[in-house]
C-alpha cells in the first residue's frame, strides 16, 4: 500500500496507491535507472502510469482515474493524444475510509476482492510506437518480471524515502512472481543474498506501471502495479522494506474483458 498510513493507505488506493522503485541497499541506485523509457510506458494525466496495448488503447489500474479524463491529453512519445473515454471495470470499488484504520486484514481482503483495472481509449491512433503484447498464459508463477516506474525510491533496509517521488526518475527493477491468486500476481522483496541482481519492489507513484515478461526477447504485459500487502496494525505500515509483498493486476485473468471491451467500442 501507499500511505502514511491512514493517509498512506488512502493514497494507496485513492492516489499513488503503490510505490516507486525501492532497491537493494547493496547495489548502486544508478543501476536501476532507465535512460530510455519503453514506448509502451505511459504517464497518466494526474499520477501513475498506463500501458499502450493497441494503437488507440491504454490499460491502467482503476485507482489512478481520479476524475473524468475525457478530453484530456496524454503525452506518448513526442506527441500528445486526446482521451476519448475511460472504461472502468464494473467490479472496481473504492475502499471505505473505515478500512484504512486498525487491523489490516479487512482492507487486504477488500483489495483481493476488487478489480483494479481500467481501459483508456484515445481519439486517434498512436503512431511510431509499438504497443506491448498481452501475456495470456496462466503460467506466470516463478517467472521473472521487469517492472517500470517513476515513483518514490529508497532501499530495502530503510524503506521508501519521502520526497523522492517528485524527482520523476524512471527506474526499473526485477522480481520473480511468487504466488498466483485469481486476479493477482504477488511479488516478495527478498533481502540479499537472496533475490535477483536488481531485486526491488514498487514505490509511491508507480501505480499502473507494467510488469513485463520477456519471451524470445519480446516483451509481454503480465501485470500492473496495484497494492502492497500488510499484516497487523495499519499504523505500523512501512513501504519498501525487505520482506514486503506487493500485488499486481494479473493481465491473463482480464484478457477476455479487455478484448471484449475494445471490440465492443
Amino acid at each position: 500500500m501507499k500511505f502514511t498510513l491512514v493517509l498512506a493507505l488512502i493514497l494507496l488506493f485513492f492516489s499513488p496507491h503503490s510505490f516507486a522503485v525501492i532497491k537493494r541497499h547493496d547495489i548502486p541506485a544508478t543501476a536501476y535507472q532507465v535512460a530510455e523509457p519503453p514506448g509502451y510506458l505511459i504517464d497518466m494525466p494526474h499520477d501513475g502510469h498506463g500501458v499502450l496495448i493497441s494503437p488507440s488503447w491504454i490499460v491502467t489500474v482503476a485507482h489512478v482515474i481520479f476524475y473524468d479524463y475525457q478530453g484530456k491529453t496524454i503525452a506518448i512519445g513526442d506527441k500528445s493524444y486526446q482521451v476519448a473515454k475511460v472504461i472502468i471495470h464494473p467490479g472496481y470499488k473504492k475502499p471505505d475510509k473505515s478500512l484504512t484504520q486498525g487491523d489490516a486484514k479487512p482492507l487486504m481482503d477488500f483489495f483481493k476482492s476488487n478489480h483494479d483495472i481500467a481501459l483508456v481509449q484515445l481519439t486517434s491512433q498512436v503512431t511510431g510506437i509499438t504497443p506491448i503484447k498481452l501475456y495470456s498464459e496462466a503460467d506466470e508463477r516463478g517467472k521473472t518480471v521487469k517492472v517500470f516506474g517513476r515513483g518514490s525510491t529508497g532501499d530495502g533496509r530503510t524503506g521508501e524515502v519521502k520526497g523522492t517521488k517528485s524527482l520523476k526518475i524512471l527506474n526499473r527493477f526485477e522480481n520473480k512472481i511468487e504466488t498466483l491468486e485469481a486476479n493477482w500476481l504477488s511479488l516478495k522483496f527478498d533481502r540479499p543474498p537472496y533475490g535477483l541482481a536488481l531485486e526491488g519492489i514498487e514505490g509511491n507513484g508507480d501505480s499502473g506501471g507494467p510488469s513485463v515478461i520477456y519471451k524470445d526477447n519480446i516483451p509481454y504485459l503480465a501485470g500492473l502495479v496495484s497494492w502492497d500487502y500488510w499484516q497487523g496494525d495499519l499504523a505500523t505500515f512501512k513501504n519498501g522494506l525487505y520482506g514486503n509483498r506487493s500485488y499486481q493486476v494479473r493481465i491473463s485473468s482480464y484478457i477476455k474483458w479487455i478484448r471484449d471491451t475494445i471490440n465492443n467500442s
